[in-house]
């Protein structure tokens, strides 16, 4: 058989085109003389095609909006692409781009070169995020008319972690503003499956109580648009705290789904307290409070310390499962006694 274009003679031909013939006219390949790349000026995001997406680099950047603009004809695939990035200057990118095409069981390497163009943009989570868009606000409170500036650092913390680790699978999901408010924080966030999602976290993991509201913020083609507020309120209390229940004093050694693990620092038994009980529930003794005594006795039951405020010698009978690492231990004072606090709690 013969290739109709060269004359060649050969056993097999594709489409009566010899293999270099048919791979000179139609595994091509063609690039654009220059290609854009728009970085969101506020995330460094980059839009490819109608989406902005994370990239990692410039590089990265450059690479994936050249392989939307490479030009093939229908049938030819590209197997491998790299690309060689020189700087003419500070938004202008050379681009010599080494492309592999295949098509019909043949491999053909092409040489192309195009200009980076760098621009500035903003992406659509970022404009709305500089607009102060929300669909949700997170009211954070304690139980007292203020929240304690260590706990609002400490969860605001946690929020902002736990917001980025959602932007990696969703990029719709931000916080466009934190308002110091008194009594707490506000947190305005978007969607609001996110907020509700962090406000339930919040309410398992610090034993907080919980309420959810809506009101009507307008219409969006003819739909009725609501925006959501979540209130999760401390309890005012956490771990290494004392608090009074039921006329008894406790340790709070955790908190978690719901349920504060405490201890009877009497009797050294773990009572659990639930989300409903916790109204009844006051700070005996915050953590900040509990002091540090020389251990001047103990014996099988009971311990003689140092007491550092009065510089008196105090009997104190141990809890069960007691123990101590060093010559001093935890003491807790409270309105219904004193107790030496076992290092294992």
């Amino acid at each position: 058989m013969f290739c109709v274009e060269c004359g060649r003679e050969e056993p097999e031909l594709i489409g009566s085109l010899c293999r270099d013939c048919y791979s000179k006219k139609h595994i091509q390949a063609s690039l654009p003389d220059h290609v854009d790349v728009t970085i969101c000026a506020h995330c460094s995001s980059v839009l490819l095609g109608e989406d902005w997406e994370d990239v990692e680099s410039i590089r990265e950047a450059a690479e994936a909006v050249i392989r939307r603009a490479v030009s093939i004809p229908k049938g030819v695939a590209i197997s491998d692409l790299g690309v060689l990035l020189s700087e003419r200057d500070e938004r202008n990118l050379a681009a010599k781009v080494h492309v592999v095409l295949s098509s019909e069981g043949l491999s053909v390497e092409k040489e192309l070169s195009t200009t980076v163009r760098l621009k500035r943009g903003s992406c659509k989570e970022c404009s709305k995020q500089q607009g102060n868009y929300y669909e949700a606000v997170l009211q954070l409170r304690g139980n007292e008319r203020s929240l304690p500036d260590n706990i609002q650092r400490e969860i605001e913390r946690h929020i902002r972690d736990r917001v980025a680790g959602m932007r990696k699978s969703n990029r719709g999901v931000f916080i466009s503003k934190i308002e110091r408010v008194k009594g707490g924080l506000d947190f305005f966030f978007s969607p609001s499956q996110a907020g509700r999602a962090i406000a339930r976290e919040l309410q398992e993991s610090f034993c907080a109580e919980f309420k959810e509201s809506s009101s009507l913020w307008g219409k969006r083609e003819g739909e009725e648009i609501y925006r959501m507020t979540f209130l999760v309120r401390l309890p005012g209390f956490g771990p290494g705290d004392m608090i009074e229940f039921q006329s008894r004093d406790y340790y709070v050694r955790g908190l978690s789904r719901g349920v504060v693990h405490a201890i009877d620092p009497i009797s050294g038994e773990e009572r659990p307290v639930r989300l409903r009980e916790l109204e009844a529930c006051t700070l005996a003794a915050p953590k900040s409070k509990i002091v540090k005594a020389v251990v001047l006795f103990e014996s099988a039951s009971e311990l003689q310390v140092l007491d550092p405020d009065t510089m008196a010698q105090v009997d104190l009978r141990k809890p069960a499962g007691f123990s101590r690492t060093s010559d001093q231990v935890r003491l807790a004072k409270t309105r219904l006694g004193t107790y030496p606090l076992s290092d294992s709690w």
